[in-house]
């Protein structure tokens, strides 16, 4: 009997689905969909794994959930990666644009809070605060959106490979 095969490798590539897709500028605003490219980088990555494993083995919701879940933490962290890549080389900062936009607007803004804003923004601490805030942030997001299109995929693969092993067996009593 054949092994099922390793999560990692599937959930690797999901994550990574997830990360590129999430970065990049344009595409990115796909996620505004119902987070798409991370359900997707979920689903992407059950299938992937679906796809290895035996004919024999039962393929379960949990199983998906797993896959999704990790492809969703490989995804913040390629995907944090890939955004401080954007604001260190290419000079894409969007978070820090709308703080500077907020603090030069200066609309019912305690001085207080201001103040601090300046200071991060002259001291050049913003870039790290806004990793930091997004990684974590990603990763919450990440884990229970990819974890759904774990779940989702598991439902869908789930009933083709059963549709498969029935279609088959219909089509040979058939030509008898």
């Amino acid at each position: 009997m054949k092994e099922t095969p390793g999560k990692l490798t599937p959930s690797l590539i999901g994550g990574l689905t997830i990360g590129v897709l999430s970065s990049i500028p344009i595409i990115n605003m796909g996620n505004c969909l119902c987070c798409m490219w991370i359900i997707g980088g979920g689903l992407f990555g059950t299938y992937l794994y679906w796809r290895e494993l035996p004919s024999s083995h039962v393929f379960t919701a949990g199983e998906g959930a797993i896959i999704g879940l990790l492809s969703g933490l490989f995804g913040a962290l390629f995907g944090t990666l890939l955004n401080y890549f954007f604001m260190a080389f290419l000079g894409l900062n969007t978070g820090q644009e709308i703080l500077r936009s907020i603090i030069e607007s200066g609309n019912d803004l305690p001085s207080e809070f201001e103040e601090v804003l300046d200071e991060f923004d002259s001291a050049g601490k913003i870039a790290p605060l806004f990793v930091v805030f997004g990684l974590s942030f990603s990763l919450i997001v990440n884990s229970i959106f990819a974890t759904i299109g774990g779940i989702i995929g598991s439902a869908i693969f789930k009933n083709k490979k059963t549709v498969k092993k029935t279609t088959s067996k219909t089509t040979k009593k058939a030509k008898k």
